[in-house]
């Protein structure tokens, strides 16, 4: 079993005491056998949900309902650990919120104390007595008072979602007024913790596995363009200009006729392998080891220079390391930006900048072409694409136009290096 860490002068032994009656010693009379059996039916019927169900919120709400149903506990959290951000994953007894976690991000910037932060940093279960009154007088709380103060409990338990030693979030558990957790209830907790653990893993290896298939398949995909398809219009343009060379100066009627048609044939074959080396470039798996995220976007801007023409600048100062999905995320934007750009913007520049103040990260891309017509489309499969990317680190995406023509720019926070929350 993880080590128990008991805050405010309240031991093991203490907490325990809570559990047995004062004169025989043995569990009070609503019965250890009975609860027992409760708490081994709701671990059952975790696990069988961590198997049968496909959504991971849909689980771990099934883990925070099945904790609440076995025991004197109020409301329950399990929250998520990923790119040094804090997510909710699965509630029991909690109001919707859907800004918890802004709301948690304010808490936290005021200097709020937070023994779930510690639980995951520590990977030891903390236990809190009395907590709420202490929550609810707290100013540093005040953004979370709605959410935390509307279920009735009072003492406090935080348990560490761990898996082969490593931290994936907390399970957060808020007691009844009256009940404090036993060492039984502290092993039942850990148990349905590792049920959510193990819910979250298998989500992640899923993931991982769908990204892999699809990375592999786009790979496969870019090498037989660039076999055949590109190939064939590669040779198309050299037909032509072979066509073309023939005719010559010839002054016949039937000389400019050829030469009318083997230049437009020229001029289509040269716009398709343009069109394909694009594509190409977009279906090709990104691979940012060994390069980081501003040499990607300078080879990247290479190319798009040579095949559309278009003047790409790009202008960075030093940038700390950045995770790589983060990297992976934000080539991308930049990548489907300048493809709008050539596309739409009749631009003869571009310029890609990057800067980072503190641990926030801008991110601008302008153009000196026509600008807007209207309000871009709001379902764009590539504008929907490059926000769902902003908005994976809680960042924000925003386009529009300027006084030379448009800007696209993204606004995020990155993690802390060592994963802190």
């Amino acid at each position: 079993m993880r080590m128990t860490a008991l805050h405010e002068g309240v031991s093991v032994a203490e907490a325990m005491t809570n559990a047995v009656c004062p004169d025989c010693g043995q569990p009070p009379a609503e019965d250890g056998v009975r609860r027992r059996q409760r708490r081994l039916a709701a671990i059952a019927r975790a696990a069988s949900s961590v198997a049968d169900e496909a959504s991971l919120s849909v689980t771990l709400d099934v883990v925070a309902r099945e904790v609440v149903q076995a025991t004197h506990i109020s409301a329950v959290q399990i929250l998520r650990v990923e790119g040094g951000t804090m997510r909710l994953i699965g509630k029991a007894g909690f109001i919707d919120a859907d800004d918890f976690p802004e709301r948690f991000e304010e808490c936290r910037k005021l200097g709020a104390r937070m023994y779930f932060v510690e639980s995951f940093q520590s990977q030891e279960t903390i236990v809190v007595p009395h907590r709420k009154a202490a929550v609810m007088a707290d100013p540093r709380w005040g953004p979370l008072h709605r959410i935390m103060g509307a279920p009735q409990w009072d003492s406090f338990a935080a348990v560490p979602l761990i898996v082969r030693g490593r931290a994936l979030g907390v399970l957060n558990a808020f007691y009844s007024p009256g009940e404090d957790p036993s060492q039984e209830e502290f092993e039942f907790l850990e148990a349905m913790a590792d049920q959510a653990a193990m819910a979250v893993d298998s989500a992640d290896l899923l993931a991982r596995s769908r990204q892999d298939a699809q990375l592999e398949e786009r790979a496969r995909l870019a090498r037989e363009l660039h076999d055949s398809v590109v190939q064939q219009v590669f040779s198309m343009r050299m037909h032509a200009k072979a066509l073309r060379a023939q005719v010559g100066d010839a002054e016949t009627a039937s000389g400019d006729k050829v030469r009318l048609v083997a230049d437009e044939l020229l001029g289509l074959a040269q716009n398709a392998l343009a069109d394909l080396r694009s594509l190409i470039l977009q279906l090709h798996p990104l691979e940012l080891g060994g390069r980081n995220l501003i040499d990607a976007v300078r080879t990247l801007a290479e190319s798009v220079q040579a095949s559309s023409g278009v003047r790409i600048e790009i202008r960075a100062g030093e940038l700390a390391e950045l995770p790589t999905e983060l990297a992976e995320d934000l080539y991308r934007i930049v990548q489907e930006a300048l493809h709008n750009v050539v596309k739409h913007a009749q631009a003869t520049k571009a310029v890609v900048s990057f800067a980072a103040t503190g641990r926030q990260l801008t991110v601008k891309i302008n153009d000196n072409g026509v600008g807007l017509a209207g309000e871009p489309r709001a379902n764009a499969l590539g504008l929907v694409s490059m926000r769902e990317r902003a908005q994976r680190w809680r960042g924000t995406m925003e386009i529009g136009n300027t006084a030379d023509g448009a800007r696209v720019r993204v606004r995020l926070m990155v993690p802390y290096a060592d994963g802190q929350a």
